[in-house]
């Protein structure tokens, strides 16, 4: 019955929709405090991070990056009198960061950077065991529909997707519906992204093109390498622990 609902939504749009364009989303990410830190310091410290992301796309590729609000990568907390401080290092690949698909080959590049080091994360295109809810609303101009997976079957997922841009597309590693996903929450709200503006038309395709700095290394190298650089940087600190990071969704 779900399929019947969206394939007659799609009907009407599928002969003159553009399958080109830009997509700016808002992007809000909840900041995690950890328990260690103290009571006088919580309030200094900011709830949540916001910052503007780009989804560039043709019918088959896209670029998905981070737009010109991102927040700084590092904020400290001073405390008054006790010379203790507190850093706040926001995760996700840095500024540089950005995420290559081609859906027709099912190639997808992570591009990272890591303390100055562009990494190329090489993988498959992710796919996911969407549930189409019958939940319906307005974005924009769009009418969308929910649906909702489990991400590394432990990450709840709930996207809404108009089949008005039908592309099987999406922000980040998210895709496989029919049509362009326009909002996401992820993780019961630790992760939000709204779709502030849609620019349907030609893009050049530089904005689109396939990343070719940086050094290819799998998800699990890449992880251990991060691994190592933030024990070295532990190391230099003298193994002070008063940092924390901004957990994003991958």
């Amino acid at each position: 019955m779900h399929k019947l609902i969206v394939f007659l939504i799609c009907l009407p749009c599928l002969l003159s929709a553009q399958k080109s364009g830009k997509i700016t989303y808002d992007m809000t990410i909840k900041v995690e405090i950890p328990d260690r830190v103290p009571k006088e310091f919580r309030d200094r410290i900011p709830k949540e991070q916001k910052l503007t992301k780009e989804l560039y796309f043709s019918d088959q590729v896209s670029t998905y990056k981070t737009g010109e609000m991102e927040a700084a990568d590092e904020a400290n907390v001073e405390g008054g009198g006790r010379g203790r401080r507190f850093r706040m290092r926001f995760g996700g690949g840095g500024g540089q960061g950005q995420t290559y698909k081609d859906l027709t080959s099912n190639v997808m590049i992570d591009k990272r950077d890591l303390m100055g080091k562009d990494f190329r994360i090489n993988s498959d295109v992710s796919k996911y065991e969407w549930k189409v809810t019958g939940q319906k609303k307005q974005i924009l101009e769009y009418l969308a529909m929910e649906a909702t997976t489990m991400a590394n079957d432990t990450v709840a997922v709930s996207a809404w997707f108009t089949p008005q841009i039908p592309i099987s597309n999406g922000p980040s590693i998210y895709q496989g519906l029919p049509g362009m996903i326009l909002e996401m929450n992820i993780d019961n709200g630790r992760e939000v992204l709204v779709a502030s503006t849609v620019a349907l038309g030609p893009i050049d395709d530089a904005l689109i093109e396939k990343p070719s700095k940086g050094k290819v290394v799998t998800k699990e190298e890449f992880n251990e390498i991060r691994k190592e650089k933030m024990e070295e940087m532990r190391e230099q600190r003298g193994g002070a622990r008063g940092g924390f990071r901004v957990r994003r969704g991958e």
